[in-house]
């Protein structure tokens, strides 16, 4: 079953595809790392699953296994597994993927959650029993998402689609993006607007932004914690303070 393939011998973790043909595609874009179980379980199961979301400004060059370390969140989840969390990463489609961009990657994180539930229910089918008590042991009525940049904005957006609702750490988020595009945010200055296909310019193009921008859909109904960088010239903290 290629739902369930470990990517390591004694495997630390397995990479897991949730597209809706059973695979990563396109170009393995979409899988959940989903970590060995923590060491220590707290009495009473994990404090809750952690569902690590890279940024990168939605740019294919970021993302699992990239050069930057994924892209600069590879310690999110060791950290919370060794406080008694369980932990997944979320790799999803980028803007130049097939399918990525807005809507498409936003859809990837719905998915990718409906598929914790998938696997906590096929625990006890699972023959390998390292990788059964870690499917067991995730919690996905306990979920805590944790993303960085684009990520941050991907987590909540999602806050405000999932129910039960998560709790949200949005780090350096990319929270308003008609601000962001107005703001030139990324090296290049067009990252919102290739991720959306679209400048905010229009009645329908608004129309998509107001429908993909946290920024848009406040109030916010959900646990959420906002870390920003007061010198953070990538995100700059008036995208969350305005």
């Amino acid at each position: 079953d290629n739902s369930f393939t470990a990517t390591m011998t004694d495997a630390q973790w397995w990479d897991i595809p949730y597209g809706p043909d059973g695979t990563a595609a396109p170009e393995n874009s979409r899988f959940l790392r989903m970590h060995a179980a923590p060491a220590v379980v707290p009495d009473g199961g994990v404090h809750a699953t952690v569902m690590v979301i890279h940024g990168g400004y939605w740019k294919n060059k970021f993302g699992l296994d990239d050069a930057y370390g994924n892209a600069g969140t590879a310690s999110l989840a060791p950290f919370f597994l060794r406080r008694g969390f369980a932990a997944v990463e979320l790799e999803y489609r980028r803007r130049d993927h097939e399918g990525g961009g807005w809507p498409g990657t936003n859809e990837d994180v719905l998915a990718a959650v409906r598929k914790l539930s998938e696997l906590k229910a096929a625990a006890s089918s699972c023959e390998d029993s390292r990788r059964a008590l870690t499917m067991g042991a995730l919690s996905p009525e306990r979920l805590l998402l944790v993303g960085h940049s684009a990520g941050g904005c991907l987590a909540l957006w999602a806050g405000h689609h999932l129910v039960p609702p998560p709790i949200v750490l949005a780090l350096a988020p990319v929270a308003d993006l008609v601000r962001g595009y107005e703001l030139r945010v990324s090296d290049e200055g067009d990252a919102v607007e290739l991720y959306m296909k679209q400048a905010p310019e229009g009645e329908a193009a608004l129309a998509e932004y107001s429908k993909a921008s946290p920024a848009a859909l406040l109030p916010v109904k959900f646990p959420l914690v906002v870390a920003v960088g007061e010198d953070d010239a990538d995100v700059p903290p008036k995208l969350v303070e305005e």
